[in-house]
């Protein structure tokens, strides 16, 4: 398989593709907060959150991209309030077909690198008690258990903990 993708920062233009990309990847694992198709926020929204993210000095969202589709999407969405502005939440998605190819670890490292540069020092994320393969993604790239969040996922009818994790820069 060819593995030549790009890594760019998402900007407001990118809104189309990011919801067609979301409602696709939604489908293809448990693991988000969303299913196939139930990511319904209009393209104004996308549009607008991602204005805001590019415009932020604490937050990213970072799109991996193939033949111009995005195949994983990767966001820091840092804190506004003064005294958690140090911290930031970390989420990420990589379509089924590109998994175990590095492209999860790739974006991490490019997340972290961007982290420090704003002056973030702590990275924190949840994630389903039963993704081993993200768990361990977090663990090889330095993220420390700290607790976890009961019924946090209710997905195909059941509750499913999280795994609540932060990495110090």
């Amino acid at each position: 398989m060819n593995n030549t993708y790009i890594i760019r920062e998402a900007v407001s233009d990118d809104a189309e593709k990011m919801i067609l990309y979301l409602n696709q990847v939604g489908g293809e694992s448990d693991n988000l907060l969303h299913g196939e198709n139930e990511f319904i926020v209009p393209i104004e929204g996308v549009k607008r959150k991602l204005a805001m993210s590019k415009e932020s000095e604490n937050s990213i969202v970072l799109i991996a991209l193939k033949n111009e589709q995005i195949i994983a999407r990767a966001e820091l969405e840092g804190y506004y309030k003064a005294r958690i502005r140090h911290r930031a939440k970390f989420s990420i998605s990589v379509r089924k077909e590109y998994w175990n190819q590095g492209i999860g670890t790739e974006m991490l490292k490019r997340i972290v690198e961007q982290a420090k540069k704003m002056k973030i020092s702590i990275i924190e994320l949840e994630v389903i008690s039963d993704n081993v393969r993200g768990i361990n993604l977090y663990h090889k790239m330095g993220f420390v258990d700290i607790g976890i969040y009961k019924n946090y996922f209710y997905v195909n009818g059941m509750f499913k903990d999280a795994v609540v994790m932060q990495k110090i820069l």
